[in-house]
């Protein structure tokens, strides 16, 4: 019973469906016919018909877009965490970028995230792999809490690339632990800051 009653509703669905389309198409030849002749509106309407008709379930599908069936995409991950050592062994000079690096030093000081070493907080760089620049196909940045810190270079990108490759990692964005130490240089220089990563040396 229930399944003749859903028979019947799907046909009336079909025919409603197929009315509309008839009563467009001649909405469509009265169209064309005041722009061009008469004599025209059975022929282009009929035409039409045929068209929509035979489309029908495309158009249905783009007026109900809810009812198309759904695609399964495969959840991809977009983040590889490169594995802890604890050494912070790359540092990088970070020149231009101090006002930031002093920034993130300062919203970061209480941060109870604190190595126990090094008595400095640790914080996520993610290394960034950018694929979309016509003029160096080798660009990586650093960024901490989405701002940028440093460029590598173009030797440390490929040297960078070549330790992906090695691990089978592609397409991913790196994270690694990393923290921000100050100090000041001999000779009454100001205070710098650097960047320490817990990766290896590029």
């Amino acid at each position: 019973m229930n399944k003749q009653r859903r028979d019947s509703s799907e046909n009336q669905k079909s025919e409603i469906s197929i009315l509309a389309l008839l009563i467009m198409s001649l909405f469509i030849g009265l169209i064309a016919g005041a722009g061009l002749d008469k004599s025209y509106i059975l022929p282009i309407a009929l035409i039409s018909a045929v068209i929509l008709i035979s489309n029908r379930n495309k158009i249905a599908n783009a007026v109900q877009p809810g009812k198309t069936p759904r695609q399964h995409i495969k959840s991809v991950e977009n983040y590889y965490t490169w594995p802890k050592s604890g050494q912070f062994s790359c540092i990088i000079a970070t020149v231009p970028y101090q006002q930031v690096l002093q920034q993130l030093a300062q919203e970061n000081a209480n941060n109870p995230d604190e190595n126990p070493i090094t008595k400095t907080h640790v914080l996520k760089a993610h290394l960034i792999i950018d694929n979309s620049n016509p003029f160096d196909s080798d660009v990586t940045h650093i960024n901490i809490d989405g701002r940028t810190v440093y460029y590598l270079s173009h030797e440390e990108a490929r040297s960078f690339r070549r330790r992906l490759h090695e691990k089978g990692v592609s397409n991913q964005i790196i994270i690694c632990d990393a923290i921000i130490s100050g100090n000041s240089e001999v000779n009454k220089e100001p205070f710098r800051y650097t960047v320490k990563l817990d990766i290896e040396p590029f």
